[in-house]
């Protein structure tokens, strides 16, 4: 079209918009996608590239326009939409928060949300596996970052973060968003959404300081963590901590949604964790140091998000006109990178629409080109909650299968809806509670044999 260009296409059916035009144009195409502050993307399904994007020229890349625009109300300049200097100063402040020994501490609160949520099933039952991990990360985001119990709190973060997200959503869907201004009732509840986090993080920050010590949450570390130029102001300690809230906890949620669905359709994948979990831990609490006797458990994470990637796509502007691997990308231009599309490619996966996890052996990661395994992208922008997430995904996957049998309600296919994670929609993924010592194996339907997962 001579003003839309290919928009309307991209925004029907990304995976479908992005295979045609990589199978007809390479592994580089441009098109016109409106509205922004660019027209022209510039579509990327190359490791080599991607990892130079990443890595090698990671300086010459900021975040687009378009998405701080988009981010500026919830997020300010936190270190997701923040570029340059000030990115560098905030991210030397906050990654000591992300130590390793602060981050294995907060393996025990994770054990703790997932055995609550194992004592709510009940053998049989139906239940929205979306919807109970959306609740269980938003109780391990509210103790591990904020110290906060379960409790009206943890409702109120996952009801104003699910406003926000609705909004974001319609922002990035609508050819022309609805200003923020504007009087709609979906703006009255952003704007009230956003009012209740910002108390919540008004008075913590006022308590942390009265206290003035560190409790071992990742907010207490930001309100203590001290550079040359002194403290955080209240300002960037509000921006942080609603990046905090946001980055940490609708994408886990979703990261595990689809691998309890893959599981589930990959029954002998289940059963072989089982006995992993069952032949290591005999019972027993799972604990952050049985995570070095589990290696099958961190390949089916691995393979879980390499098949279906909560963080399905992001995107990158270069300040500068560059050229990488004989493609010239214009300064100001949009570059969108898609893990979805790379853990997809045949050049990089044998069989890549089969869920094998069993393909993460030390050699075939030696062997992967980087850039073909981005899901938490790469380089000094890697995701700084990568580790948490990781050990998020192992703690609360091996709990619950050692009391679990992952099962979908019969006859259910999920939607895949590419937002701004890649999540099932409003009818969530419905699975069918099917405890281990209670399946009566007579009578119990069959389960299914393992299917590929297509493009949707």
């Amino acid at each position: 079209h001579w003003f839309w260009g290919s928009t309307l296409e991209f925004r029907e059916n990304h995976p479908k918009f992005l295979t045609e035009m990589h199978a007809k144009h390479g592994d580089v195409f441009r098109a016109k996608i409106v509205p922004g502050p660019t027209k022209d993307w510039y579509f990327v399904r190359n490791a080599e590239i991607t990892n130079a994007i990443n890595v090698t020229y990671w300086a010459d890349f900021y975040k687009p326009k378009l998405a701080k625009l988009m981010w500026k109300p919830f997020l300010g300049t936190g270190l997701v939409p923040n570029d340059g200097e000030d990115w560098k100063r905030q991210h030397k402040r906050i990654l000591p928060g992300f130590h390793k020994k602060r981050i294995d501490s907060y393996g025990s609160c994770m054990v703790d949300h997932s055995n609550m949520l194992v004592e709510q099933m009940k053998q049989g039952q139906l239940r929205d596996f979306r919807h109970d991990m959306t609740q269980l990360t938003v109780g391990v985001i509210a103790k591990t970052m904020f110290d906060v119990e379960v409790g009206p709190e943890e409702k109120m973060i996952d009801k104003a973060v699910d406003e926000v997200c609705k909004v974001l959503v319609e922002y990035v869907h609508l050819p022309i968003p609805v200003p923020g201004w504007w009087p709609s009732a979906r703006n009255r509840r952003k704007v009230s959404a956003i009012k209740d986090l910002e108390a919540l993080i008004s008075r913590l920050v006022a308590e942390r300081r009265k206290e003035g010590k560190d409790r071992g949450d990742l907010f207490s570390h930001m309100v203590f963590a001290e550079d040359e130029d002194g403290r955080m102001t209240d300002t960037q300690l509000r921006d942080e901590a609603m990046t905090l809230i946001f980055a940490g906890h609708e994408t886990t949620a979703h990261a595990l949604t689809w691998a309890w669905y893959l599981l589930a359709n990959n029954p002998d994948k289940a059963e072989k964790l089982r006995k992993e979990l069952e032949t290591v831990l005999e019972g027993r609490r799972m604990e952050v140091e049985d995570l070095a006797k589990l290696p099958y458990l961190e390949k089916v994470a691995k393979e879980a998000m390499r098949l279906i990637p909560s963080v399905w796509s992001y995107a990158r502007e270069p300040q500068r006109d560059i050229n990488i691997g004989g493609y010239e990308f214009p300064k100001g231009a949009m570059i969108f990178i898609s893990p979805f599309m790379l853990g997809r490619d045949e050049r990089y996966y044998d069989n890549p629409l089969e869920f094998q996890p069993e393909r993460w052996t030390r050699e075939f990661e030696r062997k992967l080109p980087r850039g073909a395994y981005v899901p938490f992208a790469a380089g000094p922008r890697v995701c700084l909650g990568k580790q948490f997430a990781m050990m998020e995904m192992r703690m609360v996957l091996g709990t619950l299968i050692q009391h679990v049998m992952p099962r979908l309600q019969e006859d259910f296919t999920p939607d895949f809806m590419y937002e701004l994670s890649l999540n099932p929609g409003d009818r969530g993924l419905k699975v069918e509670v099917d405890f281990h010592d209670q399946r009566d194996e007579k009578n119990a339907p069959p389960r299914k044999a393992p299917v590929e997962v297509r493009l949707s």
